[in-house]
């Protein structure tokens, strides 16, 4: 497996969280070498400024040779795999797909209320590892774009699981959700995840993988020091 460090699926700019326009996110890229960057700024099912948005990224497109993708990114809202976007969102290349709470039957729950629910029954954590794997392969099926898993299992140290807790099992219902759906997973550089053995494990499985350094600042884009880390250990 070759990975493509000539693109960067996960960025942020000072719409939402980050520091930078995306002006200069887009000459950052070019400065960083890169062909192709994804633009995913935060949504919610009630986010407004969509058209506009697109408009400005696909006013980017081909400057200076540099490709821009024009992507969302979205949580996981429940274990059905709703997602929070803007039911009519315009089109999009693809949609982030992201465990920023822990999607349960009910609704989002913060990491903090299910990292207690298993300190005070350990037995639970099975079930949050089966519920956080089957919402997201739902998500992946349900987005209205490509779908890419941004930070896969970042939610899991959080709630005080290890990775050791996802198993084969998880791996092929993961690998299916996106073989079947065109999408493909994340390797994550601010959350530095997911780990060598998931990657490695859904790259065996036919899903297709790819790099985000999720970068809320234009020095941040395609810096790739957790791949860097990852990548030879991936083709052991």
């Amino acid at each position: 497996m070759i990975l493509d460090r000539t693109t960067d699926w996960h960025t942020h700019s000072s719409l939402t969280d980050g520091a930078d326009t995306w002006e200069d996110m887009a000459a950052a890229a070019s400065v960083a070498g890169l062909s192709t960057l994804g633009a995913s700024d935060h949504v919610r099912r009630e986010t407004s400024w969509l058209p506009e948005y697109v408009a400005r990224i696909r006013a980017l497109d081909g400057h200076g040779n540099l490709r821009v993708m024009c992507g969302v990114e979205a949580k996981i809202l429940d274990a059905s795999g709703r997602l929070d976007i803007p039911v009519a969102a315009p089109p999009l290349d693809y949609v982030l797909v992201a465990d920023h709470q822990f999607p349960a039957a009910d609704g989002p729950h913060s990491p903090d209320s299910v990292r207690a629910r298993i300190e005070a029954d350990p037995a639970a954590a099975g079930d949050v590892v089966d519920t956080l794997v089957t919402a997201t392969c739902k998500a992946v099926a349900l987005s209205p774009a490509p779908a890419v898993v941004a930070h896969l299992f970042s939610i899991l140290p959080k709630v005080g699981i290890g990775e050791d807790a996802v198993s084969d099992e998880h791996l092929r219902a993961l690998a299916a959700a996106c073989v079947n759906a065109g999408a493909a997973v994340e390797i994550n550089e601010k959350w530095r995840c997911p780990s060598v053995t998931v990657v490695r494990g859904l790259a065996a499985l036919g899903a297709r993988i790819v790099a985000g350094s999720d970068a809320h600042r234009a020095g941040d884009v395609g810096r790739w020091v957790y791949l860097d880390e990852l990548e030879p250990r991936i083709l052991l």
